[in-house]
Parts: C-alpha cells; sequence; structure tokens
C-alpha cells in the first residue's frame, strides 16, 4: 500500500474507525479517531465486488484494513467500519463481504454499501441534495429533505450505464459502423476510431470489440468528443443524448424524492464530467424542470462519508 497522508498515531489504539472506498481500480482507505480526525490515509488494490468470487473482495480489503491499521499504531478490531464497494447493489453480496470482514475480526460493527452511497454522504455531508457520478459507468443518488435516499442507474454495461464513457464510446462504434454500411450519415468518427485502434477497415471492429473489456469502450469516449469539438454533427448528437440521459437520472431522483422546499444542490462527480460540457449540458435541460436546482462543488470525498458512516455506527 502507499501512502496518501503521513500516518499520525491514534491515541487509542483500541478506540478508532476505518472508512473504505473500494473502486475497480484501487481502494482507498482512512483511519480516524472517534472525535472524526483522520490519522491516516492509504490506497491499495481494487476493491470491487466481483459477484463470480465475492470472498475475493473480503481478502483484499482485510489486508488491506491490517495494514492501515498497523501503520496507524491502531489494534484492530476497529470500534466501527464502513466500506463503500463497487459492484455491490445486491443485497447478498453485500452480505457475504460483511460476515467475511466480521469473521476477520477487523472490526465490532461492520456495515458495507454502495460505493455512491458513501459519495453521496461525502459529497452533501448528509445534507439534501443529488449526486450524479459519471465515468466508465453512470449511477445517481439523492436525498429528499425528509432522510429519504434514493438511487437512480447503475444498471451496468449491458443494461444500463446510460450517458456514461462506456455509452458514448459504445453509440460512436455504432454509428461509424452505420455510416460504413450507408445506413447512417458520413461521420469523421468512421476513420478517427480506426486510426485509433489501429483497425486497417470497419470489418476488423467486431473483433476488437469482442476482445475489448468496458474500460476499453469507454476509452474512446474523448475521440467522439475531439470530433465533435470538431463540428461532427454525428458525434455531437452523441454527446447531447449522453447530456440528456445524465439529466434523466437526476430528474428521476427529484420527483421521487420531493417536495423541495428550495433550489437542490446537484453535484457531477467522475472522469467523464471533469474535463467535459457535459455537466453544463446537463443542467441547461434541469433549469427546465419545474424544480430549482444550483451546481455546486462535492464538500468532500466517498472515503470522508465511508468516515462518517462508520462514526454514526460507533455511537
Amino acid at each position: 500500500m502507499s501512502g496518501e497522508t503521513p500516518p499520525a498515531r491514534i491515541g487509542r489504539p483500541d478506540r478508532f474507525v476505518i472508512g473504505i472506498d473500494g473502486g475497480g481500480t484501487q481502494t482507498r482507505l482512512a483511519v480516524a479517531d472517534l472525535d472524526g480526525h483522520e490519522r491516516l490515509r492509504q490506497t491499495g488494490p481494487a476493491g470491487l465486488i466481483d459477484p463470480r468470487d465475492p470472498a475475493a473482495a473480503s481478502a483484499t480489503l482485510i489486508k488491506v484494513i491490517r495494514a492501515a491499521a498497523t501503520a496507524a499504531g491502531a489494534r484492530l478490531p476497529a470500534t466501527a467500519l464502513c466500506a463503500g464497494l463497487a459492484g455491490s447493489g445486491a443485497a447478498t453480496l453485500r452480505e457475504e463481504v460483511r460476515r467475511g470482514l466480521e469473521a476477520a475480526g477487523v472490526a465490532r460493527r461492520i456495515a458495507v454499501v454502495h460505493d455512491g452511497e458513501i459519495a453521496l454522504d461525502g459529497a452533501l455531508g448528509g445534507r439534501p441534495g443529488v449526486l450524479l457520478a459519471a465515468g466508465t459507468g453512470s449511477v445517481a443518488y439523492g436525498r429528499g429533505e425528509d432522510g429519504r435516499t434514493a438511487r437512480c442507474g447503475g444498471w451496468g454495461a449491458l443494461a444500463g450505464d446510460e450517458g456514461s464513457a462506456y455509452a458514448i464510446g459504445r453509440e460512436a462504434l455504432r454509428a461509424a459502423l452505420r455510416a460504413a454500411d450507408g445506413r447512417g450519415p458520413p461521420t469523421q468518427l468512421l476513420a478517427e476510431l480506426t486510426g485509433v485502434l489501429g483497425l486497417e477497415d470497419p470489418y476488423e471492429v467486431p473483433a476488437w470489440v469482442g476482445r475489448a473489456s468496458k474500460a476499453d469502450v469507454a476509452g474512446l469516449a474523448p475521440v467522439v468528443i475531439r470530433v465533435a469539438g470538431a463540428g461532427d454533427a454525428t458525434a455531437n448528437r452523441i454527446l447531447v443524448e449522453a447530456a440528456a440521459e445524465l439529466a434523466l437520472h437526476v430528474e428521476t431522483l427529484l420527483r421521487r424524492l420531493g417536495p423541495w422546499s428550495g433550489p437542490v444542490p446537484v453535484i457531477f462527480h467522475g472522469g467523464l464530467l471533469a474535463h467535459t460540457g457535459l455537466p453544463e449540458s446537463a443542467m441547461d435541460r434541469l433549469r427546465t424542470g419545474t424544480v430549482r436546482v444550483v451546481s455546486r462543488p462535492a464538500e468532500a470525498d466517498a472515503v470522508t462519508g465511508a468516515v462518517r458512516r462508520a462514526l454514526d455506527l460507533a455511537r
């Protein structure tokens, strides 16, 4: 594991909490005292749940937790632990990972939740609003003024992920191949995508798709953004539709979690949204709705959200 911040020893080695954000590429973990002061942040291997082998996630997290506790001078079990993990949409998967952590004795009280929930807690500090996350995939979480929470999207590449980088890449491939057939309008996407992929002609695309991972397809989104910026109508349409899909995630939660007494904070999170015009396009659509919205930066990150949940468990 690599340290993000220098470790500071826990004053009471037997009284502390752990917050974990387990994603598809890495796990981020924080050790904090019972007053909420972080003493250590570290990163480790991917902590998402593979539905084919949920126990593997438990094993990875146990190693990360033990190493962090040692670095912080803390003595397991922790008072409480909250792990927000990617791929944990099914309650049965979350419970299997929780049981694995419990059997290892890493904490007295343990909660395993979806990573979007801790991102929501960190971003809004427990207050009402909506968090829209879009990177390789897409999902939105919201909290109403009465404390109710809800999720929209996050159904995965085959059934969902509308508006995500994966969806943009997939639609670009479709548009390029339709253009190759003559079923769709000409688009510069055809030449750009085959060039980026190092393919001689469009007939090699199906073989590439067969080998490609979800991340590979999502990696084509920057090509679409670049081609749209050059004035390509098809690429621009794909981005307009993606922004509409992302806005629909938020609109749905606004409807489900209302009524609202004032403007609702909307926070955009994720790699796809960081350097594109998609948040602005989505907000333009949201401002035409009946619920007033305001775009705001996140108050804190998902690890902080996990620590806050762990502190609630400890009380």
